[in-house]
């Protein structure tokens, strides 16, 4: 347990991850529903209820895109497993503990966010059945995503692209994802890639599991699960061949 407090706190290393991963979502947040109001969207339910999912698919992105990446990447460049397996360290209890921690991350994330949304604007709070099934899709989205960024940290050989192209993917699936407008209201063309994004489905369709309405999003299921068997033999490819 105490390496995976210390894989914890590397996780601050990087202060651009961890702004957009736990700040910038509140500073939206608040910017959002400061500006339009917490007004009522119906059935009891107002506007922070709509837009706190979408502050915790911000929060979660930098974690799978820039942070995650930027720890291969640099692991891989320094080869410092390989030093510690010299030693008789176990190399496989940590690697787990190291990922663990990123789940750690992006639970601490959704919490803030709904914390901070509970105190500064009354947000609503599902039963806890509701909410833990919230949570357990949510990372369930966010492993598809550290897969993604498993690929990108093999592809790209040196660390200091991984940030800049992290940031690029963050904000371009921000953009797809309706992060900065409603959904419905982007183009066309940009509804129908995002459509294929799970991450999409956290930052809206999600808003019916937080309502109670349904325990599981279905559709999401079915396409994570996809996305997540195809990127996750590609990046086992890649894996083989750089091995060899």
């Amino acid at each position: 347990m105490s390496y995976l407090w210390l894989s914890i706190k590397l996780q601050f290393r990087v202060p651009v991850s961890v702004f957009f991963a736990l700040l910038f979502p509140l500073i939206m947040m608040f910017a959002m529903v400061s500006s339009y109001g917490n007004f009522e969207i119906g059935n009891g339910y107002h506007f922070v209820d709509k837009y706190f999912l979408i502050s915790t698919g911000m929060g979660m992105l930098p974690i799978s895109l820039i942070s995650f990446p930027i720890w291969i990447g640099e692991n891989l460049q320094n080869k410092s497993y390989k030093r510690l397996e010299y030693f008789g360290i176990n190399i496989s209890k940590m690697i787990s503990f190291d990922i663990l921690s990123y789940v750690l991350l992006t639970i601490m994330s959704i919490l803030v966010n709904i914390i901070f949304g509970f105190f500064v604007y009354n947000l609503t709070i599902p039963s806890s059945i509701y909410l833990i099934l919230f949570i357990l899709q949510c990372l369930y989205c966010n492993l598809v995503v550290l897969v993604f960024g498993s690929i990108i940290a093999l592809l790209v050989k040196n660390t200091r692209i991984l940030m800049p192209m992290g940031m690029i993917f963050l904000f371009s699936t921000y953009i797809l994802t309706g992060a900065f407008s409603s959904f419905s209201e982007l183009p066309k063309s940009f509804q129908n890639i995002g459509k294929f994004l799970p991450i999409k489905y956290v930052m809206n369709n999600f808003f019916d599991i937080w309502i109670e309405k349904y325990l599981l999003d279905f559709k999401f299921l079915i396409l994570n699960t996809v996305l997540g068997v195809v990127l996750g033999l590609f990046l086992l490819t890649i894996y083989l061949i750089r091995k060899k």
